[in-house]
């Protein structure tokens, strides 16, 4: 796992998307971040674990196949880098970054049901994999990220989570944890991890301003939390009010009738 950190250190400094589209999604800018860990993510293993079985020639060409991809959608040439990731997927059908960099061609090009048939398919590729391999924290990040595109957040959590427990160091992990746990108003979480991304990643301005955004929901949700709790001691007290009167009422002695 250590060379996967240094992995993703060198690459989050060569190739950003962030840098080569405008589509302003943070999940694209992280999946290229990470890319030499996702291009070898079905076959990563931990020192404890056993050695994963060599690739096959097909599983090579694929992997071959998804890096010329990623090189042409980051040319803006979408159509030609959904081509590229369907051959791909042509030669490895469970190959999870494929599809999950197929999703993102497609979605670029605005077919929004094609990309979610896709990123919904990176989940099950994802989930095969870690059953079997439950301590690879790039597959589980991976995952968090076709979740989070498929707004299934609850779900993006629970992978980020499990990621970052296996990689305490990786800022990018960090960093979508707290935009899922932002997008589910669990702000105060959210500060968290956004504050661990800035501490492990100083110059992530992306992270700066996301932690903003979570204080300020964190902020509003205490105010609204001390409104309630006035209202309820306004409600509460009223209740006694109307009790107290009702006790006085009953306990008054009836008015003499008047004899003739």
């Amino acid at each position: 796992m250590r060379l996967l950190v240094t992995a993703l250190a060198l690459i989050s400094g060569i190739c950003c998307l962030a840098g080569c589209r405008s589509t302003g999604n943070s999940a694209e800018t992280n999946v290229n971040a990470a890319s030499a860990a996702a291009s070898t993510t079905q076959t990563t293993t931990t020192v404890a674990e056993a050695v994963a079985p060599p690739l096959t020639t097909e599983q090579n060409e694929a992997r071959a196949l998804l890096e010329q991809g990623k090189e042409l959608f980051r040319q803006d040439k979408d159509r030609e880098a959904a081509e590229t990731f369907q051959k791909a997927l042509g030669l490895d059908p469970d190959f999870g970054e494929a599809h999950l960099r197929l999703g993102l061609a497609y979605a670029a090009q605005g077919q929004k049901k094609e990309a979610e048939d896709e990123y919904t398919k990176a989940v099950e590729a994802y989930k095969k994999y870690v059953h079997t391999n439950p301590k690879d924290a790039a597959a589980l990040y991976y995952m968090g990220l076709a979740y989070s595109k498929l707004g299934k957040h609850d779900e993006a959590v629970k992978a980020y989570k499990q990621a970052v427990k296996l990689e305490p160091e990786d800022a990018d992990m960090y960093y979508e944890l707290g935009l899922s746990l932002s997008r589910l108003a669990q702000y105060q979480e959210a500060v968290t991890a956004l504050q661990k991304t800035i501490d492990l990643d100083p110059d992530n301005y992306r992270a700066v301003e996301a932690l903003d955004k979570a204080k300020e929901g964190a902020e509003r949700i205490k105010v609204l939390q001390k409104r309630q709790e006035e209202l309820l001691k306004k409600q509460e007290a009223a209740k006694r009010a109307n009790a107290n009167g009702l006790n006085a009422n009953t306990g008054a002695k009836p008015a003499p009738t008047a004899t003739p």
